[in-house]
């Protein structure tokens, strides 16, 4: 049938009189293009009888006025690597038809997206979207501020236990629901929106990072700083600039990653201590990248510990995710890079288990802890680390930490024909 025979065969059904009118060819057409997902119970019937079926579902119409986060998919895990790793993508490092007689490594060339998918809005992702946009829209007062602080805490649980890919969507629709409303909403609540806004820019730049996408990162970062200063937030621009260094660690730039770290000291703004204990640890990093002495990198992340002890007393919510565990396992990486891989590997396996860390953090923190193995000449328990984690991170679309896992693999070459070693660079290969 054409829109208009449809329409009018459930005109005939519906009184053309109701308070909604007639049913038009323009209102069947938003219903197959998802701008209307669930008409009301009376339409909803006619198009059943019409259609011959029982349920709505079996015509496409369903309910979704929920929270974007409901309808997401929970990935299973899947039963090994192995079928994970089944993608038409290039291999990762190059496969060479001539193998190097000799132990060095192949180049790290990690590329962008290393095989893994861009984030992409599907149509579902954009029902969810016109979702929280429909239930956002009635309000244009503090309830929409509180709507979209609990939309964003969702977010942020999504990508904890699933990645970037699951939460992105739901955050970007957060974005285009302040940006719509900033404008419309009583100048009382104007700031409250943006320092919402501000936080979710901060979350959406992190989630863009972990997808392996640092333009888009840093272009809403950029934007969260912008709408934290409007609204009068100054310490979120200081927050930033430690965001801005993690990233840079991403790349190994470490003067990069130094410098924005010293500049958050030094700014104009108050953090609060904890914060403040972050961008020291970022600055011990960037110390020993940079082959400084142990003796300033540990007193650097002294100075650091001291500052944490502080943090409880902080009531704002910044950074409130950076606590005492968190701290550990980056003062694990501060030794790595330090020169100390048996301290470091020590210290990864008392602070990290997969109770105390988000599915994705874990597997991240698990990638550095096998470059620590290696490092320590310890080849086969960092394949067998390197190995357990490909899988989850890969179905989390966490390019950062196959990132880390390409890195490790280069770390592995020279213990290639190892057959826990072997079978881990095989893995990496049908990245």
């Amino acid at each position: 049938m054409s829109q208009d025979e449809l329409a009018e065969l459930v005109n005939k059904i519906v009184d053309p009189r109701s308070q909604d009118g007639p049913v038009t060819a323009n209102d069947i057409g938003k219903i197959e293009r998802g701008v209307v997902s669930y008409p009301r119970s009376h339409r909803r019937q006619a198009f059943r009888t019409i259609l011959k079926v029982d349920t709505d579902a079996e015509i496409g119409l369903a309910n979704r006025r929920v929270r974007p986060t409901d309808a997401i998919p929970v990935l299973p895990p899947p039963a090994a690597a192995e079928a994970t790793l089944q993608r038409s993508s290039p291999p990762w490092p190059p496969a060479r038809e001539d193998p190097p007689n000799d132990d060095s490594a192949v180049a790290l060339s990690p590329g962008p997206g290393l095989g893994i998918a861009a984030p992409a809005l599907t149509l579902d992702d954009l029902d969810r979207i016109d979702a929280v946009a429909r239930d956002a829209r009635r309000y244009l007062d503090e309830t929409l501020v509180g709507f979209l602080d609990d939309e964003l805490a969702r977010c942020a649980v999504d990508d904890g236990l699933h990645g970037p890919r699951y939460a992105l969507p739901g955050a970007l629709g957060i974005l285009a629901i302040v940006q719509r409303n900033a404008r419309s909403v009583k100048w009382a609540v104007r700031r409250p929106l943006l320092r919402v806004g501000a936080r979710a820019a901060e979350f959406t730049g992190w989630l863009y990072r972990d997808a392996g996408h640092p333009a888009a990162a840093d272009y809403w970062r950029d934007r969260a700083s912008e709408w934290a200063m409007e609204a009068t937030d100054f310490a979120m621009p200081g927050y930033i600039l430690i965001k801005k260094s993690q990233s840079a660690w991403d790349a190994r730039d470490a003067t990069r990653m130094l410098g924005l770290a010293e500049a958050v000291q030094s700014g104009p703004w108050q953090l609060p201590a904890r914060v403040m204990a972050e961008a020291l640890q970022q600055q011990a990093r960037g110390l020993a990248m940079l082959q400084s002495s142990r003796t300033d990198v540990d007193d650097t992340l002294k100075r650091a510990r001291d500052l944490l002890e502080q943090g409880p007393a902080d009531k704002t919510p910044l950074a409130s995710h950076y606590d005492a565990l968190l701290f550990r396992v980056q003062t694990a990486i501060c030794y790595g890079e330090s020169g100390r891989p048996e301290e470091a590997a020590a210290t990864y396996e008392t602070s990290l288990t997969p109770t105390t860390f988000s599915t994705r953090d874990y597997a991240y923190f698990s990638a550095l802890h096998a470059q620590a193995l290696a490092a320590a000449a310890r080849p086969d328990e960092a394949a067998s680390v390197g190995t357990a984690i490909m899988s989850g991170a890969i179905a989390a679309g966490s390019t950062r930490t196959v990132q880390e896992l390409g890195r490790l693999s280069v770390n592995l070459h020279p213990w290639r024909k190892r057959p826990a070693v072997e079978s881990f660079l095989t893995l990496m290969r049908k990245i």
